[in-house]
């Protein structure tokens, strides 16, 4: 019998539990055309309230001592079989997923709910790894993956001699969560439905519509449970939340988005202080100006680009964010994710100028409201902020407990000690910890240069708004920017609207021939959940797996507005 108590949990949502039943009736309804709350009969006041005494949440359901039991359990289990070092992870992830269009009147309405729960065990025997997992969290299954986890790594330790190298850090105990205010699990599905029907009424009431028969408006709210246990002592619990989602205004030609709504490690009271109602006026006012630029077709050349802060996050995320992990760097990652472009870490760190001296990028796990944020990554290190590229040179990369040690002689030549920078990471249980991207954030210029001055300074180039990147190569070198808004630039002021042009680049010119970059008011961002990874593959999206099969983590990328010359534009849909 599973140890933990899934018959107590449902009990413990009940009343939701009854909520799921009863949906798929709302549902017909709606989409049958007959009378439902959620299509133009509300069950309460327009305006909801701001936030309902919850029925029963995760929080109160969820009761980590019978797993820290089963962790340590199977750690000490993996140690008598012969394992040197030993963890083991315990991971229950629930997700909820809305989804709404601008047909919502007549049902354009999807609601998902999903729920994994896993246990996994992870030994090291004479320098090799062992990895066993399951979805089933009780005590034989534990003692059965702690065997099947050292047997693996003593079969794999018949080969050549490999050292292992882990360090000593302070021992990771407690308990954490994401900070928020209101638990998004804690606001029942009808509440939040209300929410949404409110938002759309609001919408209508403004003159703006949401996109329709395109990119859907959705909201998605993630909760994890992770308990942590290793044989230095190590056992602490972390709960991370996800909030937040895309509201897309406007039609199938011209559309903007709702500010201060995209996902983030916070909580419901994310869409409650993006104060959305409020927003539908700029919103219209923006859809207005928009519809009024022309169009034109995009002509092939070389052009200086203008990126927004969001393109530069897409741009770092694909380039210099894959580039800089250090098992990319060295190969290991080859028959998977791919490798990098700095094909020698020991020989490039402290040295290569890898981008223009205008160019400083950090990474961390510990910012506010951050996807990858977290209090101790999955090997108990506390994660600290770090340079990655300092004036567009290369000075570290993104490690692990065991990564770090491959650094050593750089870090002791430069006084730098040898310590991971709390990459590890997995998944869930499901998948073994290994190096995954942290939160990055290209820094902006301590000059005042707004986007509208780095237009100024443009003669003849391309303005782009939330571009994103594709058909990257598996050593991040080269791939294509395709344009979420391109616009004209002509002596110094942004014109039409050019259409059907890509941006094809080679990563290290372009970050190399970067002139100016723009101070914090040019800063955007993109934000990436794990829980997208397998939905963008099928979509042909680019998405940073890591391992085999391919593992997705959360995480934040920050960026500032830069100008880049000598960038080729080319057409995507030309095959000869």
């Amino acid at each position: 019998m599973p140890l933990w108590p899934r018959r107590r949990w449902l009990q413990c949502q009940g009343v939701t539990v009854a909520a799921f039943a009863a949906w798929p009736g709302w549902l017909a309804k709606g989409r049958t055309g007959q009378t439902g709350w959620f299509d133009g009969a509300p069950r309460r006041p327009s305006r909801p309230v701001t936030h309902r005494a919850h029925r029963a949440s995760y929080t109160e359901c969820f009761d980590p001592a019978p797993w820290h039991a089963l962790a340590q359990q199977a750690v000490e289990a993996s140690r008598t079989a012969g394992a040197r070092y030993a963890e083991a992870r315990l991971t229950r992830i629930v997700q909820h997923h809305y989804t709404v269009d601008g047909q919502f009147e007549s049902g354009g309405f999807g609601w998902d709910a999903t729920e994994r729960v896993g246990i996994s065990v992870r030994a090291l025997v004479d320098g090799y790894w062992g990895f066993a997992a399951s979805a089933v969290p009780a005590p034989d299954e534990a003692l059965r993956l702690a065997h099947d986890a050292v047997t693996h790594a003593k079969a794999a330790a018949h080969g050549p001699p490999w050292t292992v190298e882990l360090g000593t850090i302070p021992v990771a105990t407690g308990t954490w969560v994401t900070p928020h205010r209101i638990d998004p699990f804690a606001i029942s599905i009808e509440e939040k439905l209300d929410y949404i029907a409110y938002w759309r009424r609001c919408a209508v009431q403004a003159g703006v519509g949401l996109v329709k028969n395109g990119m859907p408006s959705e909201l998605r709210f993630a909760r994890q449970e992770r308990v942590v246990a290793t044989s230095e002592g190590a056992l602490f619990t972390q709960t991370l939340l996800e909030s937040g989602g895309l509201l897309l205004c406007g039609d199938n030609t011209t559309s903007t988005q709702v500010d201060g709504i995209e996902l983030a490690g916070a909580g419901w009271e994310r869409l409650l202080d993006a104060k959305i109602p409020d927003q539908f006026p700029r919103i219209r006012a923006e859809l207005a100006a928009m519809a009024a630029i022309p169009a034109k077709p995009s002509v092939i050349g070389q052009y200086t680009l203008v990126c927004d802060g969001a393109t530069m996050a897409a741009l770092l995320e694909a380039t210099l964010g894959v580039a800089t992990q250090l098992d990319r760097a060295l190969g290991y990652e080859a028959d998977a994710g791919g490798t990098s472009f700095i094909t020698d870490p020991l020989a490039m760190v402290g040295h290569a100028q890898v981008a223009s001296p205008v160019v400083t990028v950090t990474a961390n796990r510990s910012a506010p409201q951050e996807l990858a944020t977290v209090q101790w990554d999955d090997e108990g290190v506390t994660p600290q902020p770090f340079t990655l590229i300092k004036d567009g040179v290369l000075v570290d990369f993104q490690t692990t407990r065991e990564q770090a040690a491959w650094l050593a002689p750089y870090y002791h030549a430069h006084g730098r000690p040898v310590v991971s920078h709390g990459c590890a990471a997995a998944e869930d249980a499901h998948g073994i910890t290994q190096q995954m991207l942290p939160n990055l954030a290209l820094l902006p210029s301590p000059a005042a240069i707004r986007l509208d001055d780095l237009v100024a300074d443009v003669q003849e180039g391309i303005l782009i708004e939330g571009g994103t990147v594709s058909q990257v190569d598996a050593q991040a070198r080269t791939g294509l920017l395709l344009g979420g808004r391109m616009r004209q630039i002509r002596n110094g002021r942004a014109g039409a609207w050019l259409m059907g042009g890509a941006v094809l680049f080679r990563s290290q010119d372009l970050w190399k021939h970067i002139t100016a970059v723009g101070n914090a008011s040019t800063q955007g961002g993109i934000s990436r959940t794990q829980y997208t990874g397998v939905e963008a593959m099928f979509e042909n999206l680019l998405v940073h797996g890591k391992g085999q099969p391919p593992q997705f983590t959360s995480h934040s990328v920050r960026a500032v507005a830069a100008t880049i010359p000598k960038q080729s534009l080319i057409d995507p849909l030309r095959k000869a």
